[in-house]
C-alpha cells in the first residue's frame, strides 16, 4: 500500500509545475499565427474548456484514488479493449512528454550554443549529448524518492510562476496600449475569425499549455484527503496558470514592432522562432531581462518534465496493473516509486528525438492525444455512476449528464480543431494499439491463459473514432476537403458526442464486474 504523503498544497503545486512547462515558452507565439489578437479569446475559451473537464476528473480521480489512475480506471468500466487503448495512448502521451519539455531546454539555449540544433530544431549530435544527460538526471531523481521531487518542486513551482509574471509586466510597461493590444498595425483582432480563434486551441499550442492539470489525478494514490485536495488541486492551477498566460500572451502581442508583422500574423517574423520570447525581449530592448528568461526557460521545463517521468512510470504501473506489460514493471523500488518502468521511459523517451525535430512537431500530435485522455473523464464518471450508484462519493459533480456531456463535447472539439494531418496520424496510433492487444491475446492463448476483451464494450470507442475521422476528413481543419461548412461540422459533432455518450452507456461491462474490480483495489486506496 502506498502511503499517502503529498499535502493538498503539494498536489496543487504539482499540478502548477507540470502545467507551466515549455508552453509558456512558445505558446504564445503559435497561438498569434493562428488567431492574432483573438488569440486572447482562445486562452480564456481553452482555460474554461480545460476547467469544465477538470471538475469530471475532480469527481472520478477522488472516487477512486489510486496509482495510474488515466491507465487504470478505462479497463474497470470498459473492459479490456478500451482500458487497454487508452491505457496505450494516454501512456504515450506522458512518455513523450519528458522528450519534448527536454527539446524545449535545448532550443532555447540553442540561442547561445547552435551547435545543439539544425535549421529545423532537430537536435545534433551534440544536443543528442546534451539531451541523454537531462534525460538520465530527470529519470534518476524521480527512481530516487518521490519525496524529494515534491518538497524541490514546491520551490520551483514558486519561481515559475514569479518570472513568467516579471517578465511580462516589463514587457507591458514598455510597450502596452490598448491598441497595440487589439489592432496593432491596424491589423484586425481576428484576422481568421471564429474558426482561428478554434484552431488556435489545439494547434497553437493552449491545449498543450494546459496538459498538466491532470498530473494530481495521476498522484492521487499518494494524496492525503483526496477528496478535498484533488478538485482543489485540479481547479486551482488552471485558474493560477491561466492568468499567467493571459498576461504573458498580451506582454507578446504589444511587444511586437511592425517589422514583425509586416506580411501578417500568420507570417510572423522574428529574429529566432526557436526563442519567440527572446527575440521580443531583444525587440523591446529590454535585454537585462535574458538571464531571467533563460534561467526558467531551463527550470520550468525541467521541472515539467520530472512530474511527466512520474506520470510516465505510474501509466507503465497501471498497464502492468492491468496486466497489458510485464508484471516487473509494477515493482516498487525502496522508496515506492515504479524504478523499472521509469527506466523503460528514459529509453521510449529518447527514441522520439528523431521523429519529432523541434518543440512545434512535437506538440502538434501531442495535443489530439491529450485531447483524447481528457474525452475518456466524462465516459468514465457517467459509467461509474450508473454501474456503482450507491457508491460513497466523496466529491460529487451537480447535474453530472449535463456537465460530462459538455465535457465530452469540449474533448471532441479539442481533437477535432488538430485538424485531418493530426487525427488521421492518430487513427495510425490506435490501429497499432489494437494489433498490440490482438498479439496480447494470442500469446495468451498459447500459454492457456486467455483473457476476457470485452469487445462488445468496445462498439462505442470504435463507432467514436471512425465517426470523428470522417467528419474532420469532410471539415475544413488542418487539410480536410472542408465539405461540411464551419458551423454546421460543431453542430455535427455535438450531436454525434451525445449519441457516442448514449453508446458508451448501453455498451459497458456489467456492474458485477466493476464492483468486482473496485474490490480488489481496496488494499490500495
Amino acid at each position: 500500500m502506498n502511503k499517502r504523503s503529498v499535502s493538498v498544497v503539494s498536489l496543487l503545486f504539482t499540478s502548477i509545475s507540470a502545467i507551466i512547462g515549455s508552453g509558456w515558452l512558445f505558446s504564445s507565439y503559435y497561438a498569434v499565427t493562428y488567431a492574432g489578437s483573438a488569440s486572447i479569446l482562445s486562452w480564456i475559451l481553452g482555460g474554461l474548456a480545460v476547467l469544465v473537464v477538470a471538475f469530471v476528473f475532480g469527481e472520478v480521480c477522488s472516487f477512486l484514488p489510486i496509482t495510474g489512475f488515466s491507465t487504470r480506471v478505462p479497463q474497470y468500466t470498459h473492459g479490456t479493449v478500451v482500458g487497454f487503448i487508452f491505457s496505450w495512448i494516454i501512456w504515450l502521451s506522458y512518455a513523450a512528454m519528458t522528450p519534448t519539455e527536454t527539446q524545449a531546454i535545448i532550443q532555447y539555449i540553442s540561442y547561445y550554443f547552435p551547435q545543439l540544433v539544425h535549421g529545423d530544431n532537430a537536435l545534433t549530435k551534440y544536443g543528442y549529448m546534451v539531451a541523454t544527460f537531462l534525460m538520465l538526471l530527470i529519470s534518476v531523481i524521480n527512481v530516487y524518492s518521490l519525496c524529494w521531487l515534491i518538497r524541490s518542486n514546491n520551490f520551483l513551482t514558486v519561481f515559475k510562476m514569479v518570472i513568467p509574471l516579471f517578465i511580462a509586466f516589463v514587457l507591458l510597461s514598455y510597450n502596452f496600449s490598448i491598441k497595440n493590444t487589439f489592432h496593432p498595425i491596424d491589423l484586425p483582432f481576428a484576422p481568421f475569425g471564429l474558426k482561428g480563434v478554434f484552431a488556435a486551441l489545439s494547434s497553437g499550442g493552449i491545449v498543450f499549455a494546459f496538459n498538466g492539470f491532470k498530473q494530481a489525478a495521476e498522484m492521487a494514490g499518494e494524496a492525503k484527503k483526496p477528496h478535498l485536495a484533488l478538485p482543489i488541486a485540479l481547479v486551482g492551477s488552471i485558474v493560477i496558470c491561466l492568468v499567467i498566460y493571459l498576461f504573458l500572451q498580451v506582454a507578446f502581442i504589444n511587444s511586437l514592432q511592425p517589422d514583425n508583422l509586416k506580411y501578417g500574423w500568420s507570417n510572423l517574423i522574428l529574429a529566432a522562432s526557436s526563442s519567440p520570447l527572446a527575440s521580443v525581449i531583444a525587440g523591446s530592448h529590454v535585454e537585462w531581462l535574458l538571464p531571467f528568461l533563460y534561467s526558467c526557460a531551463i527550470i520550468a521545463p525541467l521541472a515539467a518534465a520530472m512530474m511527466y517521468c512520474s506520470s510516465a512510470g505510474r501509466s507503465l504501473y497501471g498497464m502492468s496493473k492491468n496486466k497489458y506489460v510485464p508484471p516487473v514493471l509494477q515493482k516498487l523500488n525502496p522508496h515506492g516509486n515504479p524504478g523499472y518502468a521509469i527506466i523503460a521511459n528514459f529509453f521510449v523517451g529518447m527514441l522520439m528525438f528523431a521523429p519529432l525535430p523541434g518543440w512545434n512537431n512535437m506538440v502538434a500530435f501531442l495535443s489530439s492525444l491529450m485531447a483524447v485522455t481528457y474525452a475518456i473523464g466524462p465516459i468514465n464518471l457517467l459509467s461509474l455512476r450508473k454501474q456503482v450508484p450507491d457508491h460513497q462519493r466523496l466529491f460529487r459533480l451537480p447535474v453530472a449528464r449535463i456537465w460530462s456531456a459538455t465535457a465530452f463535447y469540449l474533448c471532441t472539439l479539442l481533437i477535432y480543431w488538430c485538424g485531418w494531418r493530426i487525427i488521421y496520424k492518430l487513427d495510425v496510433t490506435i490501429l497499432v494499439g489494437l494489433m498490440i492487444i490482438l498479439v496480447y491475446q494470442y500469446v495468451n492463448y498459447l500459454h492457456k491463459k486467455p483473457v476476457e476483451l470485452h469487445w462488445r464494450a468496445s462498439i462505442w470507442l470504435l463507432v467514436y473514432f471512425c465517426g470523428l475521422s470522417l467528419i474532420s476528413y469532410l471539415g475544413g481543419f488542418g487539410g480536410g476537403l472542408d465539405i461540411i461548412p464551419f458551423g454546421i461540422d460543431l453542430i455535427a459533432l455535438g450531436i454525434f458526442s451525445i449519441f457516442v455518450i448514449y453508446l458508451s452507456l448501453e455498451f459497458n461491462i456489467s456492474s458485477e464486474t466493476t464492483r468486482a474490480y473496485i474490490l480488489e483495489l481496496q488494499t490500495e486506496m
